[in-house]
């Protein structure tokens, strides 16, 4: 299989895409300023100390890999917070850098971490136009396979929090892993020249429920998990008017990939939760028991 450089790799989304990467057969390289906090990711792959505002640490990161996943970001979420400063330095310098690095190792394929914050909202949302816009250069410049996905948002808060979110602008980290794992096999097989999609949750539910899940959700997440109800009521699980959906088909078309974790398989892992005599409240997602 090929050499995989991922960067961030010790961040929430760079330790489950290196882990379904190395799972798949990949060489998976591991590029961030300190080490995964679990000892045992140590055995996915080769850890490098890389820190992507300076070029030469990027360079060295970059060499003798066959695609690069580029991960490594700062963002507004992040806690504590960091520096408008300091999101432009790593999210667009350290971009340009790992560009830079790209052109100088020949990558022919690459998956960067967009985001649905994309525009010009905040100092985030258009370091994430610029990040999209090198990419976008390079892939003209190069003839690369270039992937860029928006993803929707992961980062970790309280577990029942998240599951409100789910319906809203949340994407389970497995999804996140699954599906750039599916772009860095189509990047490097050229599937595509330059492809953008969306990564987001699919509930699989039919549109009359999805416009109207205020008054409708309840009794269709039930249809779907008994017992479901009494859990949103009991838990006093916040339901939005409507679920925000988006097409996913042309990812499912040319990556192979849909997401697989939704609304009522998070109330299913909170019953079973339950059942264990877990302290639901306590707990922060992502993170869940075996069924």
């Amino acid at each position: 299989m090929s050499a995989v450089l991922v960067t961030g790799a010790s961040g929430v989304a760079g330790r489950e895409v290196s882990r379904v990467l190395a799972k798949a057969g990949h060489q998976v390289r591991r590029a961030d300023v300190a080490p995964s906090p679990d000892p045992a990711d140590a055995a996915i792959g080769e850890f490098v100390r890389c820190d992507t505002r300076t070029p030469t640490d990027v360079l060295d990161a970059v060499r003798g890999c066959d695609a690069v996943v580029h991960l490594a970001a700062w963002h507004n979420a992040h806690r504590p917070g960091v520096s408008d400063e300091t999101i432009f330095a790593v999210n667009v310098d350290g971009t340009f850098n790992v560009v830079q690095a790209c052109r100088a190792a020949g990558i022919q394929s690459v998956v960067f971490a967009s985001s649905m914050a994309y525009g010009w909202g905040s100092v985030y949302s258009v370091t994430k136009v610029l990040g999209e816009d090198l990419w976008r250069m390079y892939q003209e410049v190069s003839d690369a396979s270039v992937a860029l996905l928006r993803y929707h948002g992961f980062v970790p808060e309280p577990y029942l929090r998240w599951g409100e979110r789910l319906l809203r602008n949340g994407v389970d980290v497995r999804d996140i892993a699954t599906s750039t794992a599916a772009a860095t096999e189509a990047a490097l097989a050229k599937r595509f020249e330059l492809f953008r999609t969306i990564v987001h949750s699919d509930h699989g539910m039919p549109e009359e429920i999805r416009a109207d899940f205020a008054n409708r959700g309840t009794a269709w997440a039930e249809s779907r998990l008994p017992g479901a109800a009494e859990l949103i009521q009991r838990h006093g699980l916040a339901l939005p008017d409507s679920v925000e959906q988006h097409d996913l088909s042309e990812a499912a078309d040319l990556l192979g990939w849909r997401p697989r974790h939704d609304f009522v398989e998070f109330l299913a892992d909170l019953q079973r939760r339950e059942n264990a005599g877990e302290d639901v409240e306590s707990l922060w997602a992502p993170g869940r028991i075996p069924a």
